[in-house]
């Protein structure tokens, strides 16, 4: 049976988003991925969603921010689209040139990088939703990251998973029929333990909303 070579990352995460766009202009079969953790859990991703417009959860947390807005790890810009529509500047940034390409399609600013490259600029809200602050694998140095970039009075809005699951960080690969990629660190957040990742980073929980199943901590810097 013949081994599979696994691909970089975001190089699968940029042909699966094509393949959805493809597919929701009705060119193109839906695409099949999940995202799979070293210990067999695994769940579908949500291809389709990232590339819809924000929904009403979305709008919900991105009516309260204030510009300029910083998403880190902004996929297709579905956040930077709505946040334009509402007349709110915003930068977003992510490792995916593809992913960044449709975000630009829609109006938005983003640049293709690391979230350690050189950003321009200060924020008043940084955003890591759709589960961002996992990325690396190290929440709390994403978060000291975030805090080079957040303007003195400005927050982190972090989505979190809900109150009451275990953080932890993981080993996870991109699966679809016929690719993998390779494996990359991740961590799930659980809300309990908010504020203690957060004030290893310097921060402090200023607010916490649970909309739609969905789970929004807001942080700031400690007094």
């Amino acid at each position: 049976m013949t081994a599979i070579a696994a691909l970089p990352a975001d190089a699968l995460y940029g042909r699966l988003l094509a393949s959805a766009a493809q597919h929701l202009d009705g060119s193109g079969p839906a695409p099949r991925a999940r995202i799979r953790g070293a210990d067999g859990v695994s769940a579908e991703l949500p291809l389709d969603r990232w590339l819809a417009p924000a929904d009403a959860t979305d709008d919900a947390i991105l009516a309260d921010v204030q510009a300029p807005v910083l998403d880190m790890g902004c996929g297709p810009g579905r956040h930077l689209a709505r946040l334009r529509e509402l007349g709110k500047h915003g930068l977003g940034v992510d490792l995916s040139p593809v992913a960044v390409a449709f975000a630009r399609e829609r109006g938005a600013t983003a640049i293709s990088g690391s979230l350690w490259d050189e950003v321009p600029g200060r924020y008043r809200t940084i955003l890591l939703l759709d589960g961002n602050i996992g990325i690396g694998g190290a929440p709390v140095l994403l978060l000291k990251r975030a805090v080079e970039l957040l303007a003195p009075d400005g927050v982190i809005v972090v989505e979190t998973d809900a109150a009451g699951v275990p953080t932890r960080r993981v080993r996870v690969r991109i699966e679809a029929p016929d690719m993998v990629s390779e494996w990359f660190r991740w961590a799930r957040v659980g809300a309990d333990d908010a504020a203690l990742i957060a004030g290893r980073a310097g921060l402090r929980v200023r607010d916490r909303r649970e909309l739609s199943g969905r789970t929004f901590v807001t942080l700031g810097r400690r007094p």
